[in-house]
């Protein structure tokens, strides 16, 4: 059976193989179409949203910052959250950094032999959360131009994660960590460059998902996007949209600009869309981890979260409704994308340098060594 189910497995991957390359060969105009896209939402939004927080987090973890949390703060983190002080934080951090940088840290973490596989990937539903770059500028720039909007959102998702984690605290405190670190913080020249160098390297990887998820959906959408366009959602407060936004945004969550602009009763939506992350995202996920972690606690608590989040969100929605009312039309969308992609480019372009660089460097290094 096993053999059989092997077989098929394979058989199946071959044919979507196949069938993609067909359509990348016959739709030439929707693939370039879809990659020119995603390059430029890669330039404009994720690379200067996650770029320093990836560098940032990397460094933490490297230098050895998550042993400094006074023992008074460890205590209170594990009486409450069951977290030890170390993991304080990461889920702090991960809440409000980026999607992919908390599930990061812990993978850092778990290669390092500070916390088991099992608490990490407990820890990985937790540690995760949209950053303000996107919250403040994609969604509520754009969609609501008020600050509020992107204020509640991130209330319900910060919300959502504080609630989760006190329901996952039993399940934390039963699982101890691998071993208990000394505290011990250090900084230097070589760190930061390879933490720079590693940072870059993720964000290739996520930039890359990100381009094969775009063209993806892409073929998904032209097959099934007028069927999913006719299916009006059936809620009352979800104001008769269509599915086709929440589809495209369940997808890849960055399409959440894509819905209605000003309608504040479909905010509880977008917030649980943003608490979950998204299809593409779990791929970015499974690209970092590279199957170090099992991505299905995640998945599970992610969804709770977008319940919870959605639930947030709407009943704290009147509260932050008073006195936002705005006439759509007269809307401004804050464009989150920059005058020019050169920064972006030139970032690009002198990461590689880096790498090269500092590539040619331990080469040399390791010459000088085996000469002496």
């Amino acid at each position: 059976m096993r053999k059989t189910a092997s077989k098929v497995r394979e058989a199946v991957g071959i044919a979507a193989a196949a069938v993609f390359f067909l359509l990348c060969l016959f739709d030439n105009a929707g693939t370039s179409a879809a990659v020119r896209d995603s390059v430029r939402r890669c330039l404009d939004i994720v690379i200067p949203s996650l770029f320093a927080m990836m560098t940032a987090s990397a460094l933490i973890v490297s230098s050895g910052l998550t042993t400094a949390v006074p023992r008074c703060v460890g205590r209170l983190g594990r009486a409450i959250f069951g977290m030890e002080g170390r993991e304080l934080p990461i889920f702090t951090f991960g809440m409000v950094a980026g999607y992919p940088v908390g599930v990061k840290m812990l993978c850092s973490e778990y290669i390092s032999g500070h916390i088991t596989k099992r608490r990490a990937e407990l820890l990985s539903g937790l540690c995760f959360g949209a950053g303000p770059a996107f919250i403040f500028g994609c969604i509520s720039g754009q969609l609501y131009g008020s600050r509020c909007a992107g204020l509640l959102i991130l209330v319900s998702t910060v919300s959502a994660n504080v609630l989760l984690a006190l329901f996952m605290a039993p399940f934390l405190r039963r699982t101890a960590s691998a071993k208990h670190a000394p505290c011990r913080v250090s900084v230097s020249a070589d760190m930061l460059t390879d933490c720079v160098l590693r940072s870059g390297r993720a964000m290739g990887e996520i930039c890359a998902m990100i381009v094969f998820f775009s063209v993806a959906a892409h073929f998904l959408t032209a097959a099934f996007g007028a069927a999913a366009g006719e299916l009006p959602w059936k809620l009352p407060f979800l104001g008769g949209i269509t599915a086709e936004a929440p589809i495209a945004a369940f997808l890849d969550v960055t399409n959440v600009a894509g819905f209605p602009r000003g309608d504040w009763l479909l905010l509880p939506l977008i917030s649980g869309l943003t608490a979950f992350g998204g299809i593409c995202v779990l791929m970015q996920l499974a690209a970092l981890t590279r199957g170090k972690l099992s991505l299905v606690p995640f998945i599970i608590m992610r969804a709770a979260a977008a319940v919870l989040s959605y639930i947030i969100c709407r009943g704290l929605l009147p509260l932050f409704m008073e006195g936002e009312i705005t006439e759509v039309s007269s809307i401004k969308a804050e464009s989150t994308r920059s005058v020019s992609p050169v920064p972006s480019v030139m970032l690009i372009i002198m990461t590689v340098a880096l790498m090269l660089e500092f590539g040619s460097k331990k080469e040399t290094y390791s010459t000088e060594i085996c000469t002496k």
